[in-house]
């Protein structure tokens, strides 16, 4: 049925109460549905900013225990080979102690190289060299700005260390 314009009729829908509403009142229910959605994207912003502060987290207690694992493979390994290294080097006092015979030494000297045994009347002078060793005391050793530098390094490691990328 035309009504003698041009003009399409409606369809039903848009015959709904909703849409007869005043412009004002529809603009209020916008803006209500605009903060909802608002506060909606605000919670799910945290949730997301939360898990990725928890995988961040795991991802570093993950990358540590790592390091102290490799860490401690690498000393396991190296104890072994220093007990290997000391068993070998004892081994190889033991032989040289055996293969040393003070009398054939004694004789070398006396016929080779001419020397003797001092009399008992004889004093004997050896020059020491004293430059090769050090004396502290245990004030200078325990003192509280030792301390204190030692702890401080102590902690500059542990924090270079947590931050390192290995």
């Amino acid at each position: 049925m035309e009504y003698g314009n041009l003009a399409y009729k409606l369809p039903q829908r848009y015959e709904d109460p909703i849409y007869r509403r005043k412009p004002q009142e529809n603009k209020v229910r916008v803006v209500k549905r605009n903060r909802e959605q608002m506060l909606i994207r605000g919670k799910n912003i945290r949730r997301i900013c939360v898990v990725i502060t928890l995988a961040v987290s795991a991802g570093f207690m993950i990358s540590e225990f790592v390091s102290v694992n490799e860490t401690q493979q690498q000393v396991a390994s190296l104890q072994k080979e220093l007990s290997q290294i000391e068993s070998a080097t004892s081994q190889m006092v033991f032989d040289m102690e055996q293969s040393v015979d003070l009398a054939e030494i004694e004789r070398q000297a006396t016929t080779r190289l001419g020397m003797q045994r001092p009399e008992k009347y004889q004093t004997i002078y050896v020059n020491v060299r004293q430059d090769d060793y050090t004396e502290s005391t245990a004030g200078e050793v325990e003192s509280v700005g030792n301390k204190i530098n030692s702890m401080l390094k102590s902690i500059g490691g542990h924090i270079v260390q947590f931050f390192s990328i290995k």
